[in-house]
């Protein structure tokens, strides 16, 4: 993305053994081997993937070659999210910037025919946008043929204000917490940083770091309950990526968001860290 802030590193490999090694012994699996970037453009993708049996990724596409598509399905990848957004080549463009329509199509079409008989689930994604506000599921489901691929679905993804929360010709003024709750994530960054939302690409909410702490330690600190006050209370000095998705003040806060207020109860009943240690304990 144009406005990361953080530098465009891969994690170095000591670190993602020991990330695995971590979880692992703690029994948690990870859902997606990447945050805010194409997977595909890491030289040793396969073998973290066996790192993390059943992981899975999302990818614009381009990098996915019949060559590329052997290699991931060799692996021990539970999922693939293949990211075409729009079956309307000239609406492409605009909203995959830098990508080509035709040579996206014809790599899903190929991992389709690939993938057919495996263990693995293929989404094809679908954006839900101003765009795309005329394309159905089916109108997917017809283009790539779906019937003849069971391992294969079509997902919607909510074009959500990822750059700005203002409104664009993709998406309308957003206002509210994309997630639906502010500390349900644990995103490990390149540089080994971890924060609790993906949204927040650049680390400026974290948590911990995994190079020099465990996820037991991070998950025991203070920080995340210091945190979930700093959000309750809208301090958006403290939570800085928190504030831009709470910008737009005067929209009508999304029914998420609403839910919210119910969660800050539970947190009374099971604080944080409690229920932290017994994610953990899982």
């Amino acid at each position: 993305m144009g406005n990361l802030g953080r530098p465009e590193d891969d994690m170095p490999w000591w670190l993602v053994k020991k990330v695995a090694g971590d979880l692992r012994n703690n029994g948690l699996r990870v859902r997606w081997l990447h945050e805010m970037g194409e997977p595909l453009l890491f030289p040793r993708l396969a073998e973290a993937i066996d790192l993390f049996p059943g992981t899975g990724v999302s990818t614009n596409v381009m990098m996915l070659d019949t060559g590329y598509a052997r290699e991931l399905l060799a692996s021990s990848l539970g999922r693939i999210r293949l990211c075409v957004d729009t079956v309307r080549p000239e609406v492409y463009p605009e909203i995959r910037r830098g990508g080509r329509f035709d040579e996206v199509v014809a790599n899903i079409r190929t991992f389709l025919e690939l993938s057919k008989g495996q263990d693995i689930r293929v989404e094809i994604q679908k954006m839900v946008s101003l765009k795309t506000a005329g394309e159905s599921i089916r109108d997917f489901e017809v283009f790539f043929e779906l019937d003849r691929y069971p391992q294969a679905l079509v997902i919607e993804k909510t074009c959500e204000g990822l750059d700005t929360t203002d409104a664009t010709e993709l998406h309308e003024q957003y206002y509210g917490c994309f997630q639906g709750y502010p500390f349900r994530w644990f995103v490990v960054l390149s540089d080994g940083r971890v924060t609790h939302c993906c949204y927040d690409y650049d680390g400026s909410q974290a948590i911990g770091d995994m190079k020099t702490q465990t996820v037991r330690e991070i998950l025991d600190s203070n920080r995340i309950p210091e945190l979930m006050e700093a959000f309750k209370a809208r301090d958006f000095d403290t939570l800085p990526r928190c504030g831009e998705c709470y910008k737009n003040t005067s929209g009508k806060a999304v029914v998420v968001d609403q839910l919210i207020r119910i969660g800050h109860k539970l947190d009374r009943v099971l604080p944080v860290k409690h229920v932290a240690r017994k994610i953990i304990n899982r």
